[in-house]
């Protein structure tokens, strides 16, 4: 009788050990999900790329500004151009009361100056995670950008 053995499972041992297999699925859905998605949108990227890829623009060479208001006090986004390129966009120092009201408006315009670099135009997609702020910065390179094209 050495070759018989006898197994014995209570309830509360299965309903353990399945709710620990169902948390296990769902954490490697949710990764999986979450991993997935990053190569996708770097092909919409690349596509829009192609989508608003700029004319040949001529630009007059230098920096041009464009001024916005924020809670009374001026704000000035600077792109400097060469003639075919767009070589940079920032934006000048915020006050403090400008940082603490409008906490979005900095890594917004990383966002907007990294997008117009890369396609070259201010014709850019606004991003849908804040698309007022995004508007706004997109706005005033496109004041600014106006003022350099040359006629």
């Amino acid at each position: 009788m050495g070759g018989t053995k006898i197994f014995v499972l209570q309830v509360k041992d299965l309903i353990r050990i399945g709710a620990f297999i169902l948390v296990g699925i769902i954490v490697l859905v949710v990764l999986a999900v979450l991993f997935l998605q990053r190569p996708a949108q770097d092909t919409n990227r690349q596509d829009a790329v192609q989508l608003y890829a700029p004319t040949q623009v001529r630009y007059i060479p230098g920096t041009y500004t464009a001024r916005i208001i924020l809670n009374d006090r001026p704000l000035d986004v600077i792109v400097t151009v060469s003639n075919y390129e767009i070589v940079s966009v920032e934006m000048s120092e915020l006050y403090e009361s400008q940082r603490a009201l409008f906490p979005l408006l900095e890594p917004m315009m990383e966002r907007v100056s990294d997008d117009v670099l890369f396609y070259q135009t201010a014709n850019i997609v606004i991003h849908n995670d804040f698309p007022v702020t995004t508007g706004i910065l997109q706005q005033a390179v496109v004041a600014a950008l106006d003022q350099a094209i040359m006629p």
